[in-house]
């Protein structure tokens, strides 16, 4: 969000805008929501900082952003906002009394704007789902997601119906039920935010003929998985639904967790046979990912460096063992290294096992 909504909106309205951004779960995604183009009612005072009692927010929803447009009243702050849908929600009309905490607006409570956000979202989303109800496909898929309770944290959103054009984009976005808690603490300690992941399915007409299927991964489950480069989910069938696709996404997920968590802890005892055969030859190790560890040789007054590189998906993939000379120099002026990959190994031994052969 830019800071010039933080200095020239009216410090009535500031609070509102500070625990949205700071608390604000908001839809699916849960953020992060924009504020942007700050204005004041006040044709005289438009330009003065500290005054503007209007301002559009951008919410993330199922794949797309929307835009209202939040309206206050600096002449008397203790008044609720209004809400402008604009051009592309015309048809999004929620009662009021259906805006229970706008009917009951608190203005003694930062936290106000941000409920009011929330069960008008709530309101869109059921305002979205009446657009569905000519085409009996997608009725299907959202009546059947909503009738799961497991994938029923979802938004959905129809495009704008352009003269001319027969068929509008359907979007679906569902959070999906991932158990991320086997994943090490190490990896994900040093990131904050919340652990989701999210399934967009985008249907790109009305006949459901060509659907594309995305993944969304806050960003330190992302890195725990490697990237975004090893995250490849299947393409959707055309003949299949929602409820066939989506448990395939699920258990590819929760299987690379599981491999990622014994990858770990078989790491963790490989490094430990390690330090119990070659202790007293250790010069350091990895002792939060456990994904490497160096030792200094000697051999009849001749001393070398080895260090061992355990990749992620060890003991699947084979670690890598690097011998480097403390006397000899490459042409470039490096000391003098050759990667060793061919040695006796399986992923079936034990640590110890691993450091008993590897000699």
């Amino acid at each position: 969000m830019s800071s010039d909504i933080f200095r020239r909106l009216h410090p009535n309205f500031l609070p509102y805008v500070k625990a949205v951004l700071s608390n604000g779960h908001i839809g699916v995604i849960g953020g992060p929501v924009r504020f942007a183009e700050p204005l004041s009612g006040c044709i005289s005072s438009r330009q003065k900082e500290n005054n503007c009692d209007r301002f559009k927010i951008h919410i993330p929803y199922a794949g797309r952003n929307i835009s209202w447009q939040i309206i206050f009243n600096s002449q008397n702050v203790d008044e609720p906002p209004d809400f402008i849908f604009g051009q592309d929600d015309e048809e999004f009309v929620p009662e009021l009394e259906e805006i229970k905490c706008l009917v009951n607006w608190n203005p003694g409570d930062e936290n106000s704007l941000l409920y009011v956000l929330r069960e008008i979202v709530c309101l869109y989303r059921e305002h979205q789902q009446t657009l569905l109800e000519v085409n009996p496909r997608f009725q299907f898929e959202y009546t059947s997601l909503l009738d799961t309770k497991i994938y029923a944290d979802f938004e959905v959103h129809q495009g704008r119906k352009v003269p001319g054009v027969r068929d509008v984009p359907i979007n679906f976005l569902i959070r999906l039920p991932i158990n991320f808690h086997e994943l090490p603490e190490f990896i994900i300690k040093e990131n904050p935010g919340e652990d989701v992941a999210i399934l967009l399915v985008s249907y790109q007409n009305q006949a459901a003929t060509k659907i594309l299927p995305q993944l969304y991964l806050s960003p330190r489950i992302e890195h725990a998985l490697g990237g975004s480069s090893s995250l490849r989910i299947p393409s959707f069938p055309a003949d299949s639904c929602l409820l066939d696709y989506i448990p395939h996404v699920c258990e590819l997920l929760q299987n690379m967790v599981e491999q990622i968590s014994k990858g770990y802890r078989r790491r963790k005892e490989y490094i430990a046979a390690f330090l119990s055969h070659y202790g007293k030859s250790v010069l350091e190790y990895d002792i939060e990912g456990f994904y490497k560890i160096s030792f200094l040789f000697e051999n009849y007054d001749f001393f070398c460096t080895v260090h061992i590189e355990l990749p992620t998906y060890f003991p699947r993939e084979q670690p890598v063992i690097h011998f480097q000379s403390i006397y000899h120099f490459d042409v470039y002026g490096k000391p003098f290294s050759s990667v060793i990959r061919n040695y006796p190994y399986s992923p079936r031994w034990t640590g110890n096992e691993m450091a008993q052969r590897v000699e």
